[in-house]
């Protein structure tokens, strides 16, 4: 779904929020959703808890698009979902650890860029090193930023002051701070009073502590498979509800 397509549908839920429209809206933006989960595949966060947090964003940002501004909501909301899949993935950081295939693939890449090195007499370019190792350029690239995110999520616990937690910020996006940190926890607050006790056990986990679903899963005593059911009918609850999430 288009912006040309959502406008009449977020000015007519900002005028009457009803569960219809905004099932409508929810259902048309996941492809977005999963387009930006996507991006972030490979970095040690399995995709369906990507999705999900997401999801959530998705909601956030429906509720908060004001269309009388004018802006595109598309434009409004990528930020706001990569946001939190950013933050989603930088608060896991000391989780993330790159796979022993890519580590091998790593260490193969290191030999033949400097194989390259001497025989071109300059640093090879992405295309180079990519077809001398058989891969195509974007493959190259996820594997890159396989290795850049281990490096850098390792980080994680350093000094602000220090220039590669710098980078962590500049790479996942700073912690938000003032207005926007009242704004997140009124929002969490009010999704706490619409679930059971059960429930609001595993968005604690899930979304405060940043656990995925198979560590959620041991935590609750139940598989991965009931959290995920959980979560869906969470979120499907939250589209139902035609009172703001603000």
């Amino acid at each position: 779904m288009n912006d040309t397509q959502l406008t009449p549908l977020l000015a007519q839920y900002a005028r009457e929020p009803s569960p219809e429209v905004l099932t409508t809206l929810v259902e048309g933006c996941m492809p977005l959703c999963r387009h930006i989960a996507r991006r972030f595949a490979g970095q040690g966060v399995e995709a369906e808890d990507l999705e999900q947090v997401a999801a959530m964003a998705l909601l956030k940002a429906i509720d908060r698009f004001e269309p009388e501004r004018g802006l595109k909501f598309i434009t409004y909301a990528t930020p706001t979902i990569t946001g939190e899949v950013r933050n989603y993935i930088r608060d896991k950081g000391s989780a993330v650890r790159i796979s022993r295939e890519s580590r091998s693939r790593l260490y193969r890449m290191q030999r033949v860029q400097e194989r390259l090195t001497q025989e071109l007499q300059r640093e090879p370019s992405i295309r180079e090193l990519a077809a001398a190792m058989g891969m195509s350029p974007d493959e190259l690239l996820n594997l890159l930023d396989q290795r850049d995110s281990a490096e850098v999520l390792s980080l994680s616990g350093a000094s602000s002051a220090d220039g590669d937690a710098q980078l962590l910020e500049e790479r996942l996006g700073a912690v938000d701070q003032g207005y926007e940190q009242v704004e997140q926890k009124a929002w969490l607050d009010w999704v706490m009073r619409q679930v059971t006790p059960q429930e609001k056990r595993l968005l604690e986990l899930r979304y405060m502590e940043r656990m995925g679903q198979r560590e959620t899963a041991r935590h609750l005593g139940v598989s991965q498979m009931q959290v995920s059911r959980m979560e869906r009918r969470i979120l499907a609850r939250l589209r139902e509800m035609s009172e703001p999430l603000n």
